[in-house]
């Protein structure tokens, strides 16, 4: 799907907005309730196509993505899954009212509808951007989830920019949970079984192969004859088999020197290597650059599939992996 979809988007939730009305509808004397069945963005569904850009601030972080030709990327230039952002969208134009709540900003923590880098109760912001800069509908904050309203997909209390009312409304923003989830995050997907080697390389450049030993990849050699730690070389050996970075950004400048790398050649032709990007402290960590090449025609098609996705950028790794990426040779060894 491209972006020109969301010009379908429009009209296909046009009825899906009719529709929540229509569940939602009613009226009372009661003032809470005056607006309940109203839209809450009605604009969004005929300006659906001219969304160029989204930003979604969870805390002090910032997810921006940007229309760029027949996709949405981030600030590195990483393509986003463009079903995340239609069905982001697409949740937002059937957000209908079913009650007024609180107009007073100091009570909006108790809702989840602080500001974003608020201590408590913060919320989370969504900002839809046309070409021209301008919001195509007021930004949302999105707050706490109600779930005995909407039915399925329950209710969720909000407020809009420059508007101090807030509303509880039916339906809920459909929102990745994690930033990743943003992207097509998985990598590889290496099976160890397929592995003929693999080959780490620690920051001192000292260096040891892992050769099969029966249905096992383990070091050969070790220093002082230490029997390798197995729950180690299952984690090294096992990296590459599905693999989805928790974060991306663009190659950084950092020179890639002393650094621990994993070289992976499997019984087919790929050679896959892993290489850890320094960081001068523990909050850099964990950052790492992939590159994939072809040891037998056979295997040019995986190898090319992978740099596809790889080159240009440097993936963040969970904390797990962040762990193996700072182990020297003599640290796979058994203790004792």
């Amino acid at each position: 799907m491209t972006p020109k979809s969301l010009i379908g988007l429009a009209v296909v939730t046009a009825a899906a907005v009719a529709a929540a009305v229509l569940v939602a509808g009613g009226s009372a004397a009661d003032s809470a309730v005056a607006d309940r069945g109203r839209v809450l963005l009605p604009d969004l569904v005929q300006k659906a196509d001219s969304v160029d850009s989204l930003a979604v601030t969870v805390g002090k972080d910032t997810t921006t993505l940007t229309r760029d030709g027949d996709r949405f990327v981030d600030a590195s230039g990483y393509p986003a899954r463009i079903d995340s952002v239609r069905k982001l969208v697409a949740s937002l134009t059937t957000l209908t009212i079913d009650e007024d709540k609180t107009n007073k900003p100091d009570r909006y923590a108790d809702l989840g509808l602080a500001d974003p880098g608020a201590a408590a109760g913060a919320a989370t912001r969504v900002a839809l951007v046309d070409k021209a800069g301008k919001p195509v509908v007021a930004a949302l904050y999105a707050g706490t989830k109600d779930y005995t309203v909407g039915g399925s997909r329950g209710g969720q209390y909000v407020r809009l920019d420059g508007n101090p009312q807030s509303y509880l409304v039916r339906g809920s923003l459909d929102l990745p949970t994690v930033r990743a989830d943003w992207f097509d995050a998985r990598i590889t997907d290496i099976k160890p079984a397929t592995l003929a080697k693999v080959t780490l390389t620690d920051a001192s450049g000292a260096t040891v192969d892992f050769v099969r030993t029966g249905d096992k990849l383990l070091p050969a050699a070790l220093p002082d004859g230490k029997a390798p730690d197995e729950g180690k070389a299952n984690r090294v050996t096992a990296f590459l088999q599905g693999f989805d970075f928790t974060d991306v950004r663009k190659e950084t400048p950092a020179s890639i020197g002393n650094t621990t790398r994993l070289r992976y050649e499997t019984t087919d032709g790929l050679t896959v290597t892993a290489t850890a990007v320094p960081a001068t402290d523990d909050a850099g960590k964990g950052w790492i650059r992939i590159v994939a090449e072809a040891t037998d025609p056979k295997a040019a098609d995986a190898a090319k599939a992978i740099n596809d996705k790889a080159a240009g950028y440097e993936f963040k790794v969970n904390t797990i992996h962040t762990e193996m990426f700072g182990w020297t040779v003599a640290s796979l060894g058994k203790d004792g």
